[in-house]
Formats: C-alpha cells, structure tokens, sequence
C-alpha cells in the first residue's frame, strides 16, 4: 500500500473532529488539517501539497464545495484529488464535478482500514 500524505477539512462544531483523528489513526500521513476558516484551508494545501485532500462537508456543505472549488481553480492544486465526507444524497450532487463523494464505509476501504 502506498502512503499518502492527506489534508483533511472539517467544520466539526466541537473542535474535536472524528474524521481528522481517523485519518491519523491510518497509516497515512496527515500533514495538515483545518476545522474552521475554508480560506485558511485554501492557503494550507498550497503550501503542504498533500497527495488527497479529505472534505467532511455534512456541517456545511455550502463551505465545503466553495473550498473545493477554490482549491480545483489553482494551477498548483487543481489536480490533487478531493474526497468528500458524509454528505447527503443532494450535496453530493452538488459536488460530484469538484471530487469523489465517499461514505465513511469507502473512506475506510480507500485507507486500508
């Protein structure tokens, strides 16, 4: 299995984020992460070029594909792939031309979990 290095981007309203601590418990790198501000997130993943970048957009999905979208319109990152996370049936639609939309279940099947 090949290690990947991974940003995740979480708007968990608890600052404790499920996903940022499953993803560390993987046996990939997170090398950087962001829980609160999309712009701040934009910025972090060009400077730590991961190789996936993990959206969980269930809390706000509006945030989520507007980060995306940002992300995919720089030359830098356009091309590093984007997972999102536990949204619903209609979001995913949304966000189906900015990454690939996984449940938790194929989450864990792309990490080797």
């Amino acid at each position: 299995m090949v290690t990947m290095k991974l940003f995740i981007i979480d708007w968990y309203a608890e600052g404790a984020s499920a996903l940022l601590a499953h993803c560390t418990a993987s046996e990939h790198n997170v090398i950087g992460y962001e829980l609160n501000d999309g712009g701040k997130a934009y910025s972090k993943t060009a400077l730590d070029k991961p190789d996936a970048i993990i959206i969980n957009y269930a809390a706000k999905p509006l945030h989520g594909r507007l980060t995306a979208e940002s992300i995919r319109k720089r030359k830098g990152t356009s091309t590093i792939p984007i997972y999102f996370i536990d949204g619903d049936e209609e979001d995913n639609e949304k966000a189906a031309n900015l990454g690939l939309c996984l449940s938790m279940g194929e989450l864990n099947d792309l990490l080797g979990n």
